[in-house]
């Protein structure tokens, strides 16, 4: 929509690879494109560092920066940001009040997550960031391991599988159907409190 916006003529993407927990990978106009992470670049030996200043100011601003690579060239930056509820600070306040630790489990980077659990009012020790899709399940059973019963909310493909270990899984009806099967519990609106 952006490029779009700008008048740019968008090409095809082919040859289309996700890069679980890192980006993706496509082909445009005969052109090798990555976006994503800090990994997905220097695991195809792009040097990220003149991003450095960029990424560190977006991802402190809580938004997740995404690098662009084009033909083995760092091209730019791009970010996105979810849009943190106005009703989850006080969600995370009432959970807190009745003796409920609250904790992040995220893909996204620490500094990012950080900023996000501070906006909401989540200890930062209870951020865990830089958790690949596969390993939010991990993550829950981690917490359960210590005699722990968790509650996991959470809205995409990605948690299904961490709501269905959760001791409670809840999600977000405007969520992924995948997310909503795997839940014991699915909240009719999206708003958390």
């Amino acid at each position: 929509d952006g490029a779009e916006d700008r008048g740019l003529e968008l090409g095809d993407a082919e040859a289309f690879e996700n890069v679980p927990g890192q980006g993706i990978r496509a082909t445009v106009d005969g052109r090798d494109v990555l976006v994503g992470n800090r990994t997905l670049l220097s695991n195809n030996g792009i040097d990220t560092a003149p991003a450095a200043d960029t990424l560190e100011r977006l991802e402190s601003e809580g938004k997740t920066a995404m690098l662009v690579a084009i033909d083995g060239t760092l091209a730019g930056v791009v970010a996105d940001a979810d849009t943190v509820k106005e009703s989850a600070k006080a969600a995370v306040s009432e959970l807190q009040e009745r003796g409920i630790d609250v904790m992040m489990i995220t893909g996204d980077n620490e500094r990012t997550a950080r900023a996000v659990a501070e906006q909401v009012g989540i200890d930062p020790d209870n951020v865990r960031a830089g958790v690949l899709p596969e390993d939010k399940s991990d993550a829950v059973e981690a917490i359960q391991s210590e005699g722990r019963r968790a509650m996991m909310v959470g809205d995409g493909v990605n948690d299904a599988p961490a709501l269905a270990v959760a001791y409670v899984g809840t999600a977000i009806g405007s969520g992924t159907d995948v997310a909503i099967e795997a839940a014991d519990v699915t909240l009719m609106r999206d708003d958390p409190l």
